[in-house]
């Protein structure tokens, strides 16, 4: 387990060393101030020991009687850790202030992560109200929720779309291609398909249907050329194939889009329904390209958008759109649409979770 010790002038800068070094998830074990300082404890998990206890298997079925007894150890080991880091999170919020310790709870329950839902809750004023300090908190959250308005989104000339696969990437350049149709003419329009030269796909059929100029691009230099030669179009969208985190710095569409010039901004299609690890390893694995927004997709799928929410803030990110399924249109975003969003979500999910209580009972 990697425990680290972050020191800092108040409970806000001390955590911000802890999400810094060990990530939104990190697992504060203790905070105490020491002087003028806050010092905070933390680690970024518990480790897995059933991955130790398997390491001895290996040496032949003479050692199973010991490998039996350090499987039991390994095992009360982690109980007892799981129970000690447990009443370590109580006392944690035990000693927070009731207004700002239920200011916290309430934002976990949204989905954001600890270190966000602590820096949150630390701002609150300990004479206030709850529901004033939970106004006072949400208002902050809206505000760092930055968002793309419609013509925000359309002042990008070159607009790359990126995601995994399954994430509604094509879908969402089929859309920004059929955006740019409704305000521009078809003469100011680029297509620009960076997959299989062989297969077509939503986006470029649409241009077909709609007599917009297409090309195709598999490399760096290609795209480079193509970005160069239609310096006369007003706009350019670019369906690039499926982002490949396992490939690391070896994926194609890295290749392809860095350091490529003319104003190219990368556009990540984020499925609502995915998990916060998910979610993180996108954004990490993309970081190198100048991402302009975040576009949220499958939100009708969703049981929690606090991951989002997190996302977003922690990263700096701009919430670019929302594509919508029905109207099959990426659509502007808020804050508050986002805040209001996940409210509903987390309310939703405590009554099913209510429900099934009162079944099992």
């Amino acid at each position: 387990m990697n425990v680290q010790r972050f020191t800092g002038r108040d409970n806000r800068a001390a955590l911000d060393q802890v999400r810094q070094h060990l990530g939104p998830d990190a697992l504060v074990l203790s905070s105490r101030r020491t002087g003028d300082v806050i010092e905070i404890c933390a680690t970024d998990g518990l480790p897995d020991l059933s991955k130790a206890a398997a390491a001895p298997a290996s040496r032949g079925s003479e050692n199973e009687i010991q490998l039996a007894q350090l499987k039991r150890e390994l095992a009360s080991l982690r109980e007892t850790l799981q129970q000690a880091l447990g009443e370590r999170r109580w006392q944690d919020s035990a000693g927070k202030a009731p207004v700002a310790a239920t200011v916290a709870q309430r934002l976990t329950t949204l989905g954001l992560g600890r270190v966000l839902a602590g820096e949150l809750a630390d701002n609150v004023d300990t004479e206030a109200s709850l529901e004033s300090a939970w106004q006072q908190v949400t208002g902050h959250l809206v505000h760092r929720l930055h968002s793309l308005s419609h013509e925000e989104l359309a002042g990008f000339r070159v607009k790359a779309v990126i995601g995994a696969s399954g994430s509604g990437k094509t879908r969402t350049a089929e859309a920004l291609l059929q955006d740019a149709a409704s305000r521009l003419s078809p003469d100011q329009i680029v297509a620009v398909h960076c997959g299989d030269q062989r297969q077509e796909t939503l986006m470029t059929d649409l241009a077909t249907r709609l007599n917009i100029r297409q090309y195709g691009a598999q490399e760096h230099a290609e795209l480079a050329d193509i970005l160069v030669n239609c310096r006369w179009a007003r706009e350019i969208i670019i369906d690039t194939p499926a982002l490949s985190p396992s490939q690391g710095a070896d994926d194609p569409v890295l290749a392809l889009l860095a350091k490529q010039r003319g104003g190219l901004a990368a556009f990540v299609t984020m499925p609502a329904n995915s998990s916060r690890d998910y979610q993180r390893e996108i954004i990490g694995h993309c970081s190198c390209l100048p991402l302009a927004g975040v576009v949220t997709t499958k939100i009708d799928e969703a049981s929690s958008l606090g991951a989002i929410i997190d996302l977003v803030i922690t990263e700096e990110l701009a919430l670019a759109g929302r594509y919508d399924l029905r109207r099959e249109r990426v659509l502007p975003v808020s804050g508050t649409e986002m805040l209001a969003n996940a409210k509903r979500l987390a309310k939703r999910s405590r009554d099913r979770k209510a429900r099934q209580l009162q079944v099992a009972v």
